[in-house]
């Protein structure tokens, strides 16, 4: 029987078809980690309206995201409209409250305010009350630092800050550690028991070092792996896939003190809608999952800033001048950036360490460190 098979005229074509599907299957396990541990949390979104809140969880639900927490967003964060001031923060916060509310088993409110707020400490306990579960801060944004013109440790917020110790509630504060990290390790020696997450690799990806220093000081500080807008997002995905082993030892050397955070600002416009929602959400998993992958917003990103130079250099003239000549070396420079990002070179986590990221540590954060 089997000499009849290996006679058969179809044999080495259907041999050689099973000798593909094989190597593709190897090639497929050796590429991609599957995660199939506990839930996912993302500890870091800001979302406008109800409306988007269900768009979200329909995205969540195809993604593998089991709860999103909601930080409340002033109007100029969720606009971008370069407005200098702070406003809208209360009324954004009394939306979320009210989509934790309708969506209780998705999403986790946390609460705001701002350094000059008269009332803040009352806001803060007020949104405490009615169900807010910690505190998101941004006067350690450059944009915002430069519109309160007070530093993070003013004894204006220490009264907020004593709160959230005391209730153990946990803060997520966008800090520059650059700029304001000074004034960021004056609140943690003052309140050694708040618990902190300072996003975006601490807005120090580039100096992966000065985040080490700062866990290996603060046992209460957290960083999340969100990158935010799309110019940072881009960026900060072509450091990590260009510098792998760098990163692998920073997530296996503080495995407890990284959570998952995606930042995408959602908004009724347009380019927000689900598509752009699961793309995000997937490359963040890819990520910290896969060993090599393709990301299509970090593609269509430097897609974009390529064609955008293309046409700058085009509409130059005279070619032959000086001017014309650096357009023509930015243009040069855009195109080999959006050639290098089609395929990016990912973590490849081990399942442990995804699971620290993906939920433990999220768990230990929102409990403020509490049981």
């Amino acid at each position: 029987m089997l000499k009849k098979i290996r006679q058969h005229r179809y044999f080495p074509h259907l041999f050689g078809l099973v000798v593909l599907l094989l190597a593709a299957l190897l090639f497929f396990l050796f590429t991609n980690r599957a995660y199939s541990g506990s839930a996912i949390i993302d500890v870091h979104e800001h979302i406008q309206n109800l409306k988007k809140a269900e768009e979200l969880k329909n995205v969540m639900e195809r993604t593998g995201i089991d709860k999103t927490v909601l930080l409340p967003s002033p109007w100029e964060t969720l606009t971008l409209n370069g407005s200098p001031s702070f406003t809208r923060h209360e009324e954004n916060m009394d939306e979320i409250l009210k989509i934790a509310e309708t969506y209780p088993d998705h999403f986790i409110p946390l609460c705001t305010v701002s350094p000059m707020d008269s009332n803040a400490l009352q806001l803060f306990q007020d949104c405490h009350e009615r169900g807010g579960k910690g505190l998101k801060l941004y006067n350690g944004h450059s944009y915002y630092y430069d519109i309160f013109k007070l530093p993070l440790d003013t004894a204006r917020m220490k009264p907020v800050y004593a709160y959230a110790e005391r209730n153990h509630l946990p803060i997520l504060y966008h800090i520059n550690l650059k700029k304001y990290g000074k004034e960021l390790e004056n609140i943690l020696q003052e309140f050694p028991d708040l618990v902190i997450d300072v996003p975006h690799y601490m807005v120090s990806s580039i100096e992966i070092d000065e985040v080490k220093k700062m866990f290996d000081t603060y046992p209460n500080l957290y960083t999340d792996i969100s990158f935010g807008s799309p110019q940072f997002f881009a960026a900060g995905f072509r450091r990590i896939s260009g510098n792998i082993e760098k990163y692998r030892e920073f997530f296996h050397q503080y495995p407890d003190r990284v959570l998952f955070g995606t930042d995408m600002v959602i908004t009724d416009a347009d380019k927000k809608d689900e598509a752009f929602m699961e793309a995000t959400i997937q490359c963040y998993r890819d990520l910290l999952e896969k060993k090599r992958f393709t990301c299509e917003p970090v593609n269509d990103y430097y897609k974009g800033i390529a064609e955008t130079n293309r046409q700058i250099y085009e509409d130059c003239e005279p070619k032959s001048g000086d001017f014309c000549k650096t357009k023509l070396e930015k243009m040069n420079s855009y195109n080999r950036w959006d050639e290098e990002t089609k395929v990016l070179n990912g973590l490849n986590l081990d399942s442990d360490i995804l699971k620290k990221v993906y939920s433990e540590n999220p768990e230990r954060w929102l409990k403020g460190n509490g049981e």
